[in-house]
């Protein structure tokens, strides 16, 4: 999903202006905004990254959804498109190998949200978690 806020587009468009990012800074831009603009909750909150702004409160499906359409904000002005694609992920999240899934009984807990960022060249995929980013300073993630 695009980003609509006209207030984060000015911001990240005033930090990227005049520069020319590579791959890692777009990513690690991406992360310091989705950290500064949403603190972690485990209460309902809204999927949509455009809405996650308003509450400022997100779980991992908003934390995903807000890091996903701020990346694809900026390779879209840096001209990366034709290298690279970032997509929303839904999957299990395992600490030490084991499902932590299993071990809550909410429907909160029944999967993960995170991201991929694939180069199109080479096909090389990267994984990253905001939110267990944000929440454990964990940069990136692999897919078991």
């Amino acid at each position: 999903m695009a980003l609509t806020n006209v207030n984060l587009i000015n911001e990240i468009d005033a930090q990227i202006k005049n520069k020319i990012l590579n791959i890692e800074d777009v990513i690690d831009l991406s992360n310091q905004i989705t950290s500064e603009k949403l603190k972690f909750t485990f209460n309902k909150a809204p999927s949509n990254p455009n809405n996650t702004l308003i509450k400022n409160r997100a779980h991992c499906v908003g934390y995903a959804a807000l890091f996903n359409a701020i990346r694809n904000h900026i390779l879209k002005h840096q001209n990366m498109t034709e290298h690279y694609e970032f997509t929303h992920l839904v999957g299990k999240l395992h600490v030490l190998g084991y499902d932590i899934h299993n071990v809550f009984d909410r429907p909160f807990f029944k999967d993960h949200d995170f991201n991929a960022k694939r180069n199109k060249i080479s096909g090389k995929t990267i994984f990253t978690d905001p939110s267990v980013r944000d929440y454990l300073r964990i940069k990136r993630v692999r897919l078991k």
